[in-house]
This record gives structure tokens, C-alpha cells and sequence, in this order.
């Protein structure tokens, strides 16, 4: 699973992987091609994924990798952790035209480790980086080379922006 909270560059991390020899998966589009998507949350302007149908349609083998902020809660081996200073975050939701209730719940998700937490209470092998110094060639790299299944611990980098608290 490559994921991480809106805006830290999963989909750019992904492209490289892709241009490496992963088979990258969109999960907003999977989902979508699988009708896995049950409803349509206004209030978040977000398409409502039900995970554990789509887990059941999970594919097997090969060079597979899972991407979207909700790819952890799938029944994957590793999952790369993406992470962003909110400092730096904020203007890329901005961007995309988040409200700024939206803006402030994923910068609050991503200081308190939100994504993090999840995919340590459910994946066996956890990948932390911070992408905000790196380029995205070197963040991908970076996760290319922790490995994958060989190992049994967790690898996180420090990451902590809990002194941001609260965002406005």
C-alpha cells in the first residue's frame, strides 16, 4: 500500500513506482470499476468506499501496489507511509480547492499520525517517510530501498508535527 494523507504526493511517489515495474492501483478508480463506492459524502465531497468489499476483490501476485490514503485498510503485506510538514501541505489542499474545513482535518490528521496509526494497527510491515525535503525520485527511492517483505520490523522515520496543534 502506498499512502499517506491528501496532498503528500502519493500519486507522484506512484508514477515512479509505476515506471519502475510496479502495477500501480488507483483505489478511487478500482473501487469505482468494482462498485465498491456506496455512497457520496457531501459534507466531504468524497466518494464513500467500502473497504472490506473491495478487499474481497483483492488480485493476487506480482509487483502490486495500492494506491490511495485509504490503500492500508486492504489486506496488504507493507505499507509505505507517506508523510508532509502541514506547513507545506496546507497550500497544496488549498490548490485543490479543499474547503477550509476539509484543509484543516486532513492537516490535523497528518499531525496526529492519523494514517500512521492505522496502517500499524493493520499491516504487518510499516514504511515511514517524510517527503517534504524530497524530491520525489528520492522519496520513492527511499521506499524502494527499506525493502519489502524480508523484514519484520517497522521502519519509521521520525516524524512528529503535533506541536502545530490546533490549525485554523
Amino acid at each position: 500500500a502506498l499512502t499517506g494523507t491528501p496532498g503528500v504526493g502519493k500519486t507522484t511517489v506512484a508514477a515512479l513506482a509505476a515506471s519502475d515495474g510496479w502495477t500501480v492501483v488507483d483505489i478511487k478508480a478500482w473501487a469505482a470499476k468494482e462498485g465498491c463506492v456506496v455512497a457520496f459524502d457531501e459534507a466531504d465531497q468524497a466518494a464513500v468506499i467500502d473497504v472490506k468489499k473491495l478487499a474481497k476483490r483483492m488480485p493476487a501476485g506480482g509487483r502490486l501496489l495500492f494506491e490511495g490514503h485509504l490503500s492500508h485498510l486492504l489486506p496488504v503485506d507493507v505499507a509505505w507511509v507517506v508523510r508532509c510538514n502541514p506547513d507545506v501541505l496546507r497550500p497544496r489542499l488549498a490548490a485543490r480547492g479543499y474547503s477550509a474545513t476539509k484543509v484543516v482535518e486532513n492537516l490535523e490528521a497528518e499531525a496526529l499520525d492519523l494514517i500512521l496509526q492505522e496502517a500499524l494497527d493493520g499491516v504487518p510491515r510499516v514504511i515511514q517517510r517524510d517527503g517534504t525535503r524530497r524530491s520525489p525520485e528520492a522519496l520513492y527511492k527511499a521506499f524502494a530501498d527499506a525493502g519489502l517483505g524480508s523484514a519484520k520490523d517497522d521502519d519509521l522515520e521520525p516524524v512528529d508535527w503535533s506541536d502545530r496543534l490546533p490549525f485554523e
